[in-house]
């Protein structure tokens, strides 16, 4: 992280008057949390503050966003300045990505080792384990760390809490720990939102959830697992896709396995979640279709069945496997 960056970014923020900040489309843990806490950081500005997260807040973190601060769509407005969290390209931004468009200044923080540098200011930190221990560092280095409120701290909490996998991902830093220290020094109370976003599925979730694990095909002597999370099952249960969470990481726990993928069925496409616990970059493989994300965590959008992005999955990792 370059202090030069983090300098002319709060510049650029006192400068400007209206300001959007925006995460990625089907938003997850990070992005929330992070854009979240940014738009409370700057509340006490006095700003005209616009939200954009392109898709629904997931069951599990509904408590933690104000919807009514979240824009329905783009309208085509001009802003000073359009601060993007959490997102390794512009098109990324899915239904908002003309904002960057109608921006004086654009500024983007991440932590995606795949980030394409987008913005005129990217503060980028592939070495951080979230967007949202990167924001911590950011305001902190700044010297505004006594800024940060006990809303904020629960914000940032949630964004580092679900980007570690609760704290197992190899990510996981000391840097993390002592920053978590720091949040609970705010007085946040850590069992309570761990219950929220891990114990508090409604039944037709679990259902779906259920639904889901028991399509897992297991691959080259186990060590490739695959399952899909589709519309008949969105539909026969009554839920969103962002409320079925976990599965790929599920696949992942069983002992053989050492890539786990998800696909997850849309109108036109198939969205490719991928997780590996040993050594193949999973990124380098989602780079190649489109993508990105993280060695040990990525992703991908193939236009094309699931049917068809099974197939293809499945002869791609058939190059690593051997077989």
């Amino acid at each position: 992280m370059k202090m030069n960056n983090v300098k002319e970014m709060f510049d650029i923020i006192e400068k400007s008057n209206d300001i959007c900040i925006a995460g990625h489309k089907a938003p997850d843990g990070d992005c929330i949390g992070s854009v979240m806490a940014l738009y409370e950081f700057l509340k006490p500005l006095n700003k005209n503050l616009t939200v954009c997260l392109d898709g629904k807040i997931p069951f599990n973190y509904v408590s933690f966003v104000d919807e009514y601060v979240l824009s329905k769509g783009y309208d085509g407005s001009k802003y000073d300045l359009v601060i993007v969290l959490d997102c390794s390209d512009k098109e990324r931004l899915g239904k908002f990505s003309d904002i960057l468009n109608n921006a004086k200044k654009t500024i983007c923080i991440d932590h995606h080792k795949t980030n394409m540098s987008f913005a005129d200011i990217n503060i980028i930190d592939i070495h951080n384990s979230s967007t949202g221990e990167l924001l911590y560092d950011i305001i902190e280095s700044a010297g505004k760390e006594k800024e940060i409120t006990k809303k904020i701290a629960e914000y940032i909490y949630v964004a580092i809490l679900t980007d570690t996998g609760k704290f197992s991902y190899s990510s996981t830093s000391s840097n993390t720990h002592k920053t978590v220290a720091s949040l609970m020094e705010k007085g946040i109370d850590v069992a309570a939102i761990d219950n929220i976003i891990y114990n508090s599925k409604p039944s037709n979730v679990v259902k779906a959830y259920i639904d889901c694990i028991s399509s897992i095909n297991l691959y080259f002597d186990n060590k490739f697992g695959i399952a899909v999370i589709s519309q008949k099952t969105l539909s026969d249960y009554n839920v969103e896709m962002g409320d079925i969470d976990g599965v790929v990481e599920f696949i992942r726990e069983i002992k053989e396995v050492e890539v786990s993928c998800v696909l997850k069925e849309y109108n036109n496409n198939t969205k490719v979640s991928l997780r590996s616990k040993n050594d193949i970059d999973v990124s380098e493989i989602s780079t190649k279709f489109g993508g990105g994300g993280h060695a040990k965590a990525s992703g991908f959008e193939v236009n094309d069945t699931v049917e068809n992005t099974k197939k293809i999955i499945i002869d791609e990792f058939r190059k690593h496997f051997g077989e």
